[in-house]
């Protein structure tokens, strides 16, 4: 019988972290992430009237390549 294998996971970090470290705004790491595929979206309900929030949650390995492509297709 074999050991069980350990199960990688991939850190998941903020827009506002990706921002901070690629030198960009909040907002625009959002609409790059938003729609895409492994982005945890974690749900706040309303409160006293306000519309309820939406936080982004985005892997690494996701947001490497992501950035990767852009910084890429940049210098073409």
């Amino acid at each position: 019988m074999q050991a069980p294998q350990p199960i990688p996971i991939d850190p998941h970090y903020s827009p506002q972290f990706y921002a901070e470290l690629w030198g960009m705004s909040a907002s625009t790491v959002v609409r790059w992430f938003q729609d895409m595929e492994g982005v945890l979206k974690l749900n706040k309900p309303a409160k006293n009237g306000r519309r309820s929030r939406v936080e982004l949650r985005i892997p690494f390995s996701v947001a490497m390549g992501v950035y990767r492509e852009r910084s890429r297709s940049a210098i073409e």
